[in-house]
């Protein structure tokens, strides 16, 4: 049953907050810098531009939990057929509007509604965060089971160690109120490097590499002010950038970002 609750509660707080998520990737499209939420996305959205330029015209993308379509029009507007699962009725509603080109069903994580080896690339932003460790782990199952032979995956997760303090937050804040979740603040699953590159590993991906994106500490700024932040995050951008090429700092970064590849079918030896 909390599996369920904390599912439920992070499709309920989504579907509730739809037209939020609408007018801050409208605000990305004018600047990056224009709030915590806009930076951080144009540094996780630039890593799955590069994977986006990788693929061959006409490679199949999911995007698992695609919200209000962002990167579903990305994908098509880069000659990759675009395929988007999204559970709140309301991100859903935008998603069809926004990208029609695209194939979008109303679904979970948990049990992807396609045959096996479909996708050359599944992407999930900011999904796993709000599952439970028993649904990471199907969630990352059913990403496997759907990919091609050398398909890719892309997860999002929060990282246990961000030098933003959201980990202690979240542990003060369920002491406070005697619980870990509810519709307004809902789960929220930690990860450090290594934690991520397990989970990837246990899934049955391979070739896993770990990323980090986005200096945490600015999102402290961007609470001060957002024109304080966004100025603070034109002239830390370049510092930024190289610190998450460095893997001593990636434990620090507000994003963690792990990529794994399904293994290429071995051929059968001859007798």
């Amino acid at each position: 049953m909390r599996t369920e609750e904390i599912r439920q509660a992070a499709i309920d707080s989504h579907d509730r907050d739809a037209a939020k998520f609408e007018a801050w990737y409208d605000a990305l499209d004018r600047s990056r810098f224009s709030n915590a939420f806009t930076y951080g996305r144009s540094k996780i959205d630039a890593l799955v531009g590069e994977l986006f330029a990788g693929l061959p015209k006409g490679a199949k993308v999911l995007d698992v939990g695609c919200g209000t379509g962002e990167h579903l029009a990305r994908a098509a507007r880069g000659g990759l057929k675009a395929f988007g699962l999204e559970p709140a009725p309301a991100m859903l509603d935008f998603a069809r509007r926004n990208v029609p080109e695209a194939e979008i069903k109303q679904g979970v994580a948990t049990d992807l509604p396609y045959e096996d080896a479909q996708f050359d690339l599944v992407i999930m932003v900011e999904v796993l965060r709000y599952l439970d460790r028993p649904d990471t782990e199907k969630a990352l199952s059913e990403a496997r089971r759907v990919l091609k032979p050398g398909g890719l995956l892309f997860v999002t997760l929060v990282n246990r160690w961000a030098l933003d303090g959201f980990y202690i937050l979240q542990r003060l804040r369920s002491v406070v109120k005697g619980k870990q979740f509810d519709a307004v603040n809902p789960y929220c699953l930690f990860h450090s490097p290594a934690s991520a590159r397990r989970d990837l590993l246990q899934a049955g991906f391979d070739e896993v590499r770990i990323e980090g994106r986005l200096l945490a500490p600015l999102r402290i700024a961007y609470k001060l002010g957002e024109g304080f932040g966004g100025w603070l995050a034109s002239r830390l951008e370049r510092f930024d950038d190289r610190l998450h090429r460095r893997r001593f700092t990636q434990p620090f970064a507000g994003h963690l970002i792990a990529i794994g590849r399904v293994p290429e079918a071995r051929p059968k030896s001859r007798k």
